[in-house]
């Protein structure tokens, strides 16, 4: 459990010069989430929960994925012990390599009709009945723990460039891990660490997330979508939303640190995948370079892109 515990977080971070260069931005960092083990950011609340559950003397864990999160917390709960259920809607398609690592974790693994969204509802269900720690999005205790898991990722910024960026850019579904990071910079900010906190830019799939569509239509609350505009893609999958169970909170921080929010198309986030790859050598999952698509995007608007760049990747590409 030790040795799990040195191997999440404190993630690949790099200045990516020949892909500043390319897209004609002053400095561009990039942190790539997918040299945790399991290949996402999301190894990061898995650990967090797990030792939550193990704490309050759980026996089991339950939650609803369409893939990452699910094999994320299969692959912690094993080690910790914990009897693992993951609940998997019908019309998502998770990639071969996350159904390994969750059928490898010995988890119960379980198919529910429709969208994420009634995923997490029927596996929260099941929670309650049978006295497993829900790990589902949208519960107190969860939303608390995962926005201080993801708070490291803006501490390990810091330790890395020793000064807070201008922009940080990443990529939403829910809005958790945006809005943990902005907590984290404010919590920085708090402690006299740094000076400003940096504009925080939520990037996702074409008119499938309920934040960036929020944004747009300068809504200060955080409006559902009808799951009728969603549409799955290959690509896309990690991002789509009708719901954000942490949408309200990433949208605030969205408008609090002076940001703002914009789409990616599925060619666009498969191109910068291929470019990552070419030119900075990381094998990024598409959906993840949706902060560079939008980010190479901005000089078409004639934005001059001075300044210090974070861009999150929030996951690695297995084949």
């Amino acid at each position: 459990m030790f040795e799990l515990k040195k191997l999440i977080g404190n993630t690949t971070f790099i200045e990516a010069k020949n892909l500043a260069n390319l897209i004609g931005c002053e400095r561009l960092y990039l942190k790539f989430e997918g040299s945790n083990p399991t290949g996402t950011q999301k190894d990061r609340i898995a650990l967090a929960l797990v030792q939550d559950a193990v704490k309050n003397d759980y026996k089991g864990i339950i939650t609803a994925t369409c893939g990452n999160f699910g094999a994320a917390l299969a692959y912690v709960a094993k080690s910790f012990g914990l009897e693992t259920y993951i609940y998997i809607p019908t019309i998502y398609h998770p990639s071969k390599n996350r159904i390994t690592y969750i059928k490898q974790a010995n988890a119960h693994m379980l198919y529910v009709n429709g969208h994420y969204e009634d995923a997490v509802e029927f596996s929260s269900e099941i929670a309650e009945k049978e006295n497993l720690y829900n790990a589902n999005p949208g519960t107190s205790q969860v939303k608390e723990i995962s926005f201080k898991a993801y708070g490291e990722i803006a501490f390990e910024l810091y330790r890395g460039l020793r000064r807070v960026p201008d922009y940080l850019f990443c990529p939403v579904g829910n809005g958790t891990t945006l809005a943990g990071i902005h907590l984290g910079f404010k919590q920085l900010y708090k402690d006299g660490k740094i000076s400003k906190i940096p504009k925080i830019v939520a990037t996702s799939t074409t008119k499938g997330n309920p934040i960036i569509k929020s944004y747009k239509i300068k809504s200060k609350t955080a409006l559902d979508l009808s799951p009728n505009e969603i549409k799955e893609s290959k690509v896309n999958e990690p991002l789509i939303n009708w719901h954000s169970y942490d949408g309200q909170e990433a949208l605030d921080a969205i408008y609090e640190s002076n940001g703002f929010a914009q789409y990616a198309s599925d060619t666009k986030m498969m191109n910068f995948a291929k470019i990552l790859r070419d030119e900075q050598g990381l094998n990024a999952l598409p959906a993840s370079t949706s902060t560079l698509a939008v980010l190479s995007s901005l000089k078409n608007e004639n934005v001059t892109l001075k300044g210090t760049y974070v861009s999150i990747i929030t996951g690695r590409y297995f084949r």
